[in-house]
């Protein structure tokens, strides 16, 4: 942390104290205080999350050049001599959400999710939590899905022993259905982690982003994570629609999209993440 702090002052930030804060798992994260602004800092180690935060802030950036949220700004990113990287980001004081700051978030997103691409991926691999996710262009959304989402954590999951034979070949037949599963659709751009932990809401109540896995992929992947943990007022749900409506049966097939970040949290954490896991691949069992 010293050698962080040493870095730090080259910023001329002016930091009069330093505090830890909880801010997820994942990475160790504190409040900067200089004596006229607050700062967000996250590190973690660089050996083993190669590159973890330079790719979380051209998430943040791709994020805030749509224009449509309030991003947090990039302070700065960058790895000390022994091995911690880390992003500093502006402070942000959290507030409380009305209806209508509900509202203006699902509509926002909806044309978040109206920027769109040739092809489903992103111009590099990216992560999602401390995870490597593969975003190798594909031209179809049953491609994409299959060889960079689903397929290469039921082989993590496989080699952990967590997985039976009849679940990883339930899980191949999953993708090979996948073409009558999902609408087609043009790629979207996606957040690729939305669920509660997050958003944030500022002191205007204004709803912002932040931790991005960000690609072009089928939108109803930020939908479905949305509505995975909770966490979500139903005015986001709503007028997402209003603006953009999702194609019908959704709910029918809203677990297969539910399905990735489940076997990113069975992967990290286990527990009954496994059995939702489980109980998913069931359907495709013969």
């Amino acid at each position: 942390m010293n050698e962080i702090l040493e870095r730090l002052k080259t910023l001329n930030l002016q930091i009069e104290n330093v505090y830890p804060v909880k801010g997820g798992n994942l990475n160790d994260t504190y409040r900067i205080e200089s004596f006229s602004k607050k700062y967000f800092l996250k590190l973690n180690t660089a050996q083993n999350f190669p590159h973890l935060f330079e790719k979380e802030a051209k998430g943040l950036k791709a994020l805030a050049e749509t224009e449509l949220f309030d991003i947090p700004e990039i302070i700065t990113n960058g790895e000390t001599d022994n091995d911690f990287q880390y992003l500093i980001l502006d402070w942000i004081e959290k507030g409380d959400a009305t209806i209508e700051n509900w509202e203006k978030f699902g509509h926002n997103m909806a044309k978040f999710h109206q920027n769109t691409n040739e092809q489903f991926g992103w111009s590099e691999d990216n992560y999602i939590a401390i995870m490597v996710q593969p975003n190798s262009y594909k031209s179809t959304w049953v491609d994409f899905y299959s060889n960079n989402r689903i397929l290469p954590m039921i082989k993590l999951l496989a080699d952990k022993k967590v997985l039976k034979p009849k679940e990883i070949r339930a899980a191949n037949r999953l993708c090979t259905e996948l073409i009558n599963i999902f609408p087609e659709e043009k790629p979207a751009l996606l957040h690729g982690d939305l669920w509660n932990g997050n958003i944030l809401t500022r002191e205007n109540g204004d709803i912002t982003l932040i931790d991005p896995a960000i690609y072009y992929g089928h939108r109803e992947m930020d939908i479905a994570l949305a509505d995975l943990f909770g966490g979500f007022d139903d005015a986001f749900f709503k007028t997402y629609n209003e603006v953009f409506p999702l194609q019908g049966n959704f709910e029918d097939r809203k677990q297969i999209a539910q399905l990735y970040p489940l076997l990113i949290h069975a992967f990290l954490f286990e527990g009954y993440y496994i059995k939702d896991v489980q109980a998913i691949l069931k359907k495709f069992q013969y």
